[in-house]
């Protein structure tokens, strides 16, 4: 069963930033100020959270601090989207309180480090968390987020989001290219590391509540108190940057070992930004992937999520359909089958 869907974004919502992840907004601030700014230019109220101006050791706020920050957030805005990723989200998780996170049945946005606090608000609030565009990275891009970023986060989770069915469509163009924030970031950025369409890696069909995110934020959880446990049937998105083959094997079979492709009802992956091969030359992404599943599980690649730009916008813990045909175009295709947290049904 899919989870609650949160309330839509309403087009003059109150949106508060939260900075878990880094203190990426001290750090890079004029790319922060971008960001902001992309966000009024919608009709957005902002409202920025202290973490945003706090850069203490390696984060920001105490972890306890910025548990209740997420929560008040939650409560009085109409939605949360973190600042940025990094590494310091985890200490966080175990003070969240999920019982408060799911009253509040409002839409939460990040992904990289915020992967997992996405992953357990589906779990333990039984709330849709979308993994979708942070301030910094997305929304402060020069010259404005990528417009097909725009355009899926509204459809997904705007007040627009009056569908039953919605197929993720490919971008066609997208950039992995690394211009350094607040100093080489003066323009949009150009090229990528080479064709990655959306492709059938294994064929098949699946369906059932989406679960996954980032690679290595998912395995910090693993056989702890706080792995979000796939369930049953499960389409398992992933997404990873800057790794080798050899890497993508490790990290599989780490997922394989801990149950996950065996619970999956399939499997989604995205493109991989500045992929790189390994020290032997090998760059078989594809065979190193078929090698892990097991036999007779759909796995599709290629998709426009997590860190290469643009990307779209999935809700963790909702509804998805997979096809991955031998021949032919594969789709991911989300499902409103759920109520939204209000109470009302999801619109015809």
């Amino acid at each position: 069963m899919s989870c609650v869907w949160p309330d839509a974004v309403p087009t003059n919502a109150r949106v508060g930033v939260w900075a878990p992840s880094s203190p990426g907004p001290v750090v890079f601030p004029r790319r922060f100020t971008r960001g902001l700014d992309a966000l009024r230019a919608r009709g957005y109220q902002v409202e920025q959270g202290a973490s945003c101006a706090a850069s203490t050791g390696p984060g920001t706020l105490s972890p306890r601090e910025l548990a209740e920050e997420l929560v008040v957030l939650l409560e009085s805005c109409d939605a949360v989207v973190a600042a940025v990723g990094g590494w310091t989200l985890t200490p966080v998780l175990p003070h969240i309180d999920w019982d408060r996170v799911g009253r509040a049945g409002k839409p939460l946005v990040g992904y990289s480090d915020v992967t997992s606090v996405l992953n357990l608000t589906a779990e333990r609030a039984g709330l849709v968390a979308f993994h979708g565009p942070m301030v910094i990275s997305e929304w402060g891009e020069a010259g404005g987020p990528w417009p097909y970023t725009v355009e899926e986060f509204d459809t997904v989770t705007g007040a627009g989001c009056d569908w039953r069915e919605h197929s993720i469509r490919p971008a066609g163009s997208w950039s992995d290219e690394r211009l350094f924030w607040d100093r080489e970031d003066v323009r949009r950025r150009t090229g990528n590391s080479g064709d990655q369409p959306v492709r059938t890696v294994a064929p098949g069909s699946a369906r059932g509540p989406l679960w996954g995110g980032s690679l290595v934020v998912l395995s910090l959880l693993a056989g702890t108190p706080l792995w979000p446990e796939p369930v049953d049937g499960s389409v398992v998105f992933l997404e990873a940057e800057g790794i080798a083959p050899d890497e993508l094997w490790a990290r599989l079979e780490q997922f394989r070992l801990a149950g996950v492709l065996r619970r999956a009802g399939g499997v989604v992956l995205g493109k991989i930004g500045n992929p790189s091969c390994t020290a032997s030359g090998y760059a078989d992404f594809d065979a190193v992937v078929r090698s892990c599943v097991p036999d007779g599980l759909p796995v599709v690649a290629g998709f426009d999520l997590g860190h290469a730009d643009p990307m779209c916008t999935l809700p963790v813990g909702a509804t998805a359909r997979l096809e991955c045909p031998a021949d032919g175009s594969p789709g991911l295709v989300l499902l409103r089958d759920a109520p939204v947290a209000s109470g009302t049904e999801a619109a015809a």
